[in-house]
């Protein structure tokens, strides 16, 4: 197994090219947005109300949908596996609350990046405010350690609370909040970061392995120094070359991002019944298609309905005005 090693790390790594990009983006524009509008607060609510309704749709949705829906209703009847769902998932938030939306358990799971999110914009607000931008790094550096030293703790440095995905967020979005009005990156630079940065986490990945004899799920959720290194050349290469990919479907398929992401996994609780029976090559490459294809569809249509844009769209829009 340790000779395809560099190959099962390559595979942990594809984790730190999406989100880590999403937050840099989101500290840069929101950064962006800072520095050319002012008015930190109002920023803030700009960025943040459209993804608070969001985010409590979306659990609502989850909190009352059960995996594999259709075979249960299928099994059960309508009312049963949605009100049973419902209870259980009910109980979890009343007991487990905090940890739930710090670690991105059931049936919270891919949505504490909001969260996570919106408090990386109140942490960079203050920093606004209190005209403390010159300890930017600094605040960096103190999150990446504070992560690191709850991960070689076990996990829980404060009792029962995890804060070591949203120290890293935070960090990942402070970092495109520093990039912000600096000299354009040469794609030179984007390149070094990149190969580092995957090399780095190769070298990080290895000792954790033979040295320190570290379980693989222990490496997986690893906070790769050269991760984050390798998602900011990344970004850096979006900005060296603001016109790549111009001419590919990529741009057009980048708007629905955050549709994709929140939306997904239900895409996946609905087609589960048939992803367990369909035996064919490349099943995970084709479902993975399907998947998104469908996610893109439900974004389209929810994008359309009245509440939706009424409590997304148009809280952007008037922010922009008063701004």
């Amino acid at each position: 197994m340790d000779g395809y090693f560099p190959v099962v790390l390559t595979g942990y790594l594809v984790w730190w090219v999406g989100p880590p990009y999403f937050f840099i983006a989101a500290g840069y524009f929101f950064g962006q947005s800072v520095l050319t509008y002012g008015n930190p607060i109002a920023q803030l609510r700009r960025y943040v109300s459209p993804l608070t309704w969001i985010f409590i749709g979306w659990m609502c949705i989850y909190t009352i949908v059960p995996p594999s829906w259709p075979s249960e209703v299928y099994h059960h009847g309508w009312w049963q596996p949605f009100y049973s769902t419902f209870l259980k998932n009910m109980h979890l938030l009343a007991t487990q609350n905090i940890s739930l939306f710090l670690q991105g358990y059931y049936p919270v799971f891919h949505l504490w990046f909001l969260p996570a999110l919106m408090f990386s914009f109140v942490a960079l607000t203050l920093v606004a405010i209190c005209r403390v931008q010159r300890y930017l790094i600094l605040l960096i550096v103190c999150l990446y350690a504070l992560a690191l030293t709850e991960e070689i703790m076990g996990g829980h440095l404060f009792n029962t609370i995890h804060l070591g995905s949203w120290s890293i967020a935070t960090l990942l979005t402070a970092i495109g909040w520093w990039l912000v009005g600096r000299k354009q990156p040469s794609v030179a630079m984007a390149w070094s970061m990149i190969v580092g940065g995957y090399a780095l986490a190769l070298i990080e990945g290895t000792i954790m392995n033979t040295v320190v004899h570290s379980s693989r799920e222990a490496i997986k959720w690893h906070f790769f120094l050269g991760g984050i290194i390798l998602g900011v050349g990344i970004f850096l290469l979006a900005l060296a070359k603001p016109k790549l990919g111009e001419s590919t479907p990529f741009p057009f398929l980048a708007q629905f991002t955050l549709g994709v992401y929140v939306s997904h996994i239900l895409v996946r609780y609905t087609l589960d019944p048939i992803i367990w029976k369909l035996h064919v090559p490349l099943r995970g490459a084709l479902v993975g298609i399907v998947v998104y294809a469908l996610s893109i569809l439900l974004t389209v249509v929810l994008a359309r309905l009245p509440v939706v844009r009424y409590l997304v769209v148009k809280p952007v829009q008037r922010y922009q005005l008063k701004v």
